[in-house]
């Protein structure tokens, strides 16, 4: 049996309201998440919360390998590249 790797982009915050996320991508598209019960959210590093997610705020975005609405981990800082970069 094949695991189903876990779909990620980048992209910028646009905004957080309770557990909802939404950010656009490089190509300006808008994706609407929903923060999982155990969601991962560091910045820089350290561990942090979705309300701390300001809009236009640089992000990485793991999803739920079986639901790609839901965001599972939420990256920011310094690392994360700028939205419509490539890396």
């Amino acid at each position: 049996m094949t695991k189903t790797p876990a779909t990620t982009h980048d992209g910028k915050v646009v905004s957080v309201a309770g557990d909802k996320l939404t950010t656009t991508c490089s190509q300006g598209k808008e994706h609407c998440h929903t923060m999982a019960k155990d969601a991962k959210v560091t910045c820089d590093g350290k561990a942090s919360k979705a309300a701390d997610l300001k809009a236009g705020t640089d992000v990485h975005v793991t999803c739920h390998k079986d639901d790609k609405t839901v965001a599972t981990a939420v990256e920011s800082g310094k690392h994360i590249p700028a939205a419509g970069h490539k890396a």
